[in-house]
């Protein structure tokens, strides 16, 4: 226990102090400063831009008031067909100038449409016994609103009839309304746990991924320098290789724990209480206690998987520019795994097989676990069984990677595949 305890002191300092930890950290410190301000100063940007319409709004004079807008919308109605459907669109469209026009006007209002964008017609003419809405613009992509011209005068018309047929207002508006409502969920997903969900399964591939890496170059670092020999002879290569791996993984915590705590942090003094996104509000419903302890279980599970095995890849090399065609069957399985955890999440319902099958495969699982746990109601039996898998696969890889470790650490030369380094030792 000494020598490990010893071996990961090591590992943790010499790592802790590396540009690579204080600049990566530093940086996504910053980017999370950053995301986190924006709502601020979006709230505050609108209000003071409606203080400032309001401040304009209410220093006009009668002149001002009447002054037409840049863009004019020319109202062509001869034969009266949609009574007050002028009033209607000048109610529909407050920053348009609404004027009547003639037909003998149509031909040159038509070619003005041609060059400018601030322009538009629209046209009133009889398909049998309704009313024809032509609505003329520059392009499909400016211009005055199809859909909300066809509303507003397709209701007022509809309106008039009725009332012309002694139909009382009150029906016809009650005809007409539409009835509120609003949109609930019952289950535990929401906007911010699906954000927060996929970018802590980001965060975990990065982690796996990053310190995996460091590992493997620490490990590679140490036999190319020959330091691995003075190691080997106060420590045994097992104990150096939980060391090296317990070493990194605590600074995978640290950073992640200083991320964690800053995001709080900026999450409660820079984001407003009454902020909305997408319609609704950014909250921290989704962390509980639980879901916390069994994200950072499943981080830490995830790490050791696929840190024992980096760690082989790392002593298999005798020189540093051979590391990263050692650690590529690793890194295939990582990526594999971290898409099919991703595509499964984003495309497969909860409850599918599919989901289930990522969900206890070990490689798999601490990917979509962080997910899955913001954002669906996970079973206790589903937790246990994906730790339990976890875990033996673990037991079964390390016992694997320390033999294989210990019979690579101190080889140098070619470089010995994978079944010659088990049968050596």
């Amino acid at each position: 226990m000494k020598q490990i305890l010893t071996v990961f002191a090591f590992t943790y300092r010499d790592a802790v102090r590396k540009k690579a930890f204080i600049v990566s950290t530093v940086i996504i410190l910053a980017a999370i400063a950053v995301l986190c301000a924006i709502p601020g100063i979006s709230s505050a940007f609108k209000k003071d831009k409606t203080a400032s319409e309001n401040t304009q709004q209410s220093g006009e004079t009668a002149d001002t008031q009447t002054k037409e807008k840049s863009k004019v919308c020319y109202y062509l109605d001869e034969e009266g067909l949609i009574p007050a459907g002028l009033d209607v669109l000048r109610e529909a469209f407050p920053d348009w100038t609404v004027k009547e026009s003639g037909a003998e006007e149509e031909a040159g209002l038509r070619e003005q449409i041609r060059e400018s964008e601030d322009i538009a017609l629209v046209k009133i003419t009889k398909d049998g016994e309704l009313p024809f809405i032509t609505v003329v613009n520059k392009n499909f992509m400016s211009g005055i609103a199809e859909k909300t011209v066809w509303e507003a005068l397709s209701n007022v018309y509809i309106h008039s009839t009725l009332l012309a047929q002694g139909i009382s207002e009150e029906t016809i508006d009650f005809a007409q309304s539409t009835l509120p409502g609003t949109v609930e969920t019952e289950g535990s997903m929401n906007l911010s746990g699906y954000i927060i969900g996929i970018a802590l399964v980001m965060m975990t591939f990065f982690a796996v991924y990053y310190y995996g890496y460091g590992v493997s170059m620490s490990v590679a670092t140490e036999k190319t320098t020959r330091v691995m020999e003075t190691l080997v002879v106060s420590a045994k290569p097992s104990r150096i290789l939980f060391g090296k791996c317990l070493g990194m993984g605590a600074l995978g915590l640290t950073q992640f724990a200083m991320i964690f705590v800053f995001a709080a942090a900026c999450y409660k003094l820079l984001i407003p209480a009454d902020y909305l996104l997408g319609g609704m509000p950014i909250t921290l419903d989704a962390f509980t206690v639980r879901t916390a302890l069994l994200i950072v279980v499943f981080f830490i599970l995830g790490y050791a998987l696929y840190a024992m095995m980096n760690a082989v890849c790392g002593a298999s090399v005798s020189k540093i520019e051979d590391l990263n065609s050692a650690m590529m069957p690793v890194m295939m399985v990582s990526m594999a795994s971290f898409y099919a955890a991703y595509f499964s999440m984003l495309v497969a319902s909860a409850d599918s097989i599919i989901q289930k099958v990522v969900l206890y495969l070990p490689f798999t699982s601490p990917f979509i676990m962080p997910y899955k746990l913001l954002n669906s109601d996970v079973a206790t039996t589903d937790i246990i069984i994906s730790i339990i898998l976890l875990l033996a696969l673990i037991v079964i890889i390390s016992a694997v990677c320390v033999r294989l470790y210990s019979a690579s650490v101190l080889h140098y030369g070619k470089r010995l595949k994978f079944k010659e380094l088990y049968r050596k030792q």
